[in-house]
């Protein structure tokens, strides 16, 4: 991941500039003028906001997410609005791009991205975890039977995963020896599995509920084809790591029985070990207070997974 914290800055605290909310009005047509301004919790990366715009007599949501123009990001940005592109039409319940500024030309020098506003708000804490962790399986499933373009996968050139010999046990860890066990497994070739359309965030925290409906798929950066086990693997990393080991095997479960798939273990694993001492920080950021986190138990709740995907591996 990304090192440092640009929010001690106050980027994400901040109310978009003039210039940006004159560059919304314009882009939604003549007349439109935006009459509220409101932050959205949970990004880490790029600051969100939706505003009210009314146009006519009529008010609209709308999303905006922008980029702090020093930190270079542009291309994350450029990824996501193609990638938004990709799945148009799709099925999926993801926002449609309404204007862009790339270079922050009009928008005060921050990369900026108008999109719908989607309904329903990120949960975290399920009375009954199962129906979740079903509507989880589901959307994932329905995801990876997309035939759409994206680019094959590569293990440790597409993700923040340490290189292979550049493994280190996690200072929480309890056991290990089950760490080291699985660093050794990543030391083989990864197997050739059937490569499917994959989200490559696939987490809580970018599903947007209502009414115990996923009504938003968000974060939309990583598009790539390749194992369906690194997407349910990267979200049963994080259930394993905010909620417990139980519920990541549900997901696992869940998901084989909704595709009637198995999920390569190996890939799992994979997914799995992007734990790392930096984990914890990055989850409550993204968790953003929305639930307790108990940071102290992560590393073994996630420890316990790997020993299982572990033995699934044999």
């Amino acid at each position: 991941m990304t090192g440092g914290d640009w929010r001690d800055g106050g980027f994400r605290q901040r109310r978009p500039c003039a210039e940006t909310l004159a560059w919304v009005a314009a882009s939604l047509g003549r007349g439109s003028r935006v009459v509220d301004c409101r932050r959205l919790t949970g990004g880490v990366c790029s600051a969100v906001h939706r505003l009210t715009v009314e146009r006519r007599g009529t008010r609209t949501s709308v999303v905006l997410r922008q980029y702090p123009g020093e930190l270079g990001l542009r291309r994350s940005l450029e990824k996501e609005i193609t990638n938004l592109g990709v799945v148009a039409g799709s099925g999926l319940p993801v926002p449609g791009v309404l204007a862009t500024d790339v270079a922050g030309a009009s928008t005060g020098g921050s990369p900026s991205l108008l999109m719908t506003h989607l309904p329903g708000r990120v949960h975290l804490s399920p009375s009954d975890p199962r129906p979740w962790l079903t509507r989880i399986a589901e959307i994932a499933a329905l995801l990876h039977s997309l035939d759409l373009p994206a680019t094959r996968f590569r293990p440790w050139a597409d993700s923040w995963i340490a290189a292979p010999g550049g493994f280190r046990v996690p200072s929480g860890a309890q056991r290990p020896s089950v760490w080291k066990a699985a660093f050794a497994v990543m030391a083989a070739p990864p197997p050739e599995d059937t490569a499917v359309f994959l989200h490559g965030d696939l987490l809580p925290v970018n599903l947007l509920w209502s009414r115990e409906r996923i009504t938003g798929l968000t974060d939309w950066n990583s598009l790539h084809r390749g194992s369906r086990a690194i997407d349910v693997g990267h979200c049963r990393r994080y259930l394993a790591a905010l909620h417990s080991p139980e519920w990541s095997e549900q997901l696992r479960s869940l998901y084989e029985s909704i595709t009637g798939t198995p999920l390569d273990p190996w890939w799992d694993l994979y997914a799995l070990l992007h734990h790392d001492d930096s984990a914890p920080k990055w989850i409550c950021a993204q968790v953003a207070g929305r639930r307790p986190v108990d940071v102290p138990g992560m590393t073994s709740r996630v420890e316990t997974a790997v020993e299982a995907a572990l033995h699934r591996i044999g």
